[in-house]
């Protein structure tokens, strides 16, 4: 059991009670992938927002926030219309990156499922990382993290991936920042499975890796390869240039 009325104490732990509506599952019932990394990415969006470290404010600060990479391991799956609560906070504090944790729960602490994510803010003159103090974000006070593992290197040989589809990227899967939100990519990369694929799926654990930028008008190649018994997902843009990949491994 995970503690949230004390975690929800800490000035830097945003907390929300959710429901898992009908826009939160997939062909299973269950809550989908791709809609738990929306869940984490808006729980984590309004822990910034609560500290006044968004994008928005950031932005006036002549920089943005990336996310470079996430993971998530889960323990079940909740199911349409039970009641959770999502807890987030930064933790593992470094010059110029935070790992962002979360914990969705059930209402009385029970965890469901964990991730972590990697961020950086870059500056938007000069697209390099920049110190976090320098944006005023915390640097003390964190909460102790949900997943202590790695992120992991995915070794797996170029050979190993086979060309699944294409896919143009469209106007709605543009975002604020102008280019191909986060979760159209994980979107994309699970269409490397069937929909009675997805209904079977039970996962154990899910990692991403965000590689580059995708504008308007281009053509995204989506790849499969199975591999030490995890699926690897891999996108590439019309140069063969990397912007996305994605392990899921089952139980």
């Amino acid at each position: 059991m995970i503690d949230i009325y004390t975690l929800a104490k800490n000035p830097l732990v945003f907390q929300k009670p959710r429901t898992i509506t009908s826009a939160y599952i997939d062909v299973s019932g269950n809550m989908g992938l791709a809609q738990t990394v929306l869940m984490v990415q808006d729980n984590i969006t309004e822990n910034f927002g609560s500290m006044k470290m968004d994008g928005f404010t950031v932005k006036s600060r002549g920089c943005f926030w990336v996310i470079y990479k996430a993971k998530f391991k889960f323990l079940k799956r909740p199911y349409w219309r039970d009641k959770v609560v999502t807890t987030s906070f930064p933790a593992d504090y470094e010059l110029i990156r935070v790992n962002e944790h979360t914990a969705i729960t059930t209402v009385e602490g029970e965890p469901i499922i964990y991730a972590k994510q990697e961020m950086c803010c870059l500056s938007l003159e000069r697209h390099r990382p920049i110190r976090l103090t320098s944006v005023g974000f915390p640097s003390e006070g964190f909460p102790e993290g949900f997943i202590k593992d790695d992120f992991d290197r995915f070794n797996v040989k170029p050979e190993e991936y086979k060309e699944v589809y294409q896919q143009k990227v469209l106007p709605q899967h543009i975002d604020l920042s102008h280019h191909m939100n986060n979760i159209e990519y994980v979107k994309l990369a699970l269409n490397v499975f069937s929909a009675s694929d997805l209904e079977l799926c039970t996962p154990s654990e899910l990692e991403i890796h965000y590689l580059g930028e995708s504008m308007e008008g281009q053509l995204l190649k989506i790849f499969r390869a199975d591999h030490n018994g995890a699926t690897y997902m891999r996108i590439l843009d019309e140069t063969d240039r990397p912007v996305f990949e994605m392990k899921l491994r089952m139980m």
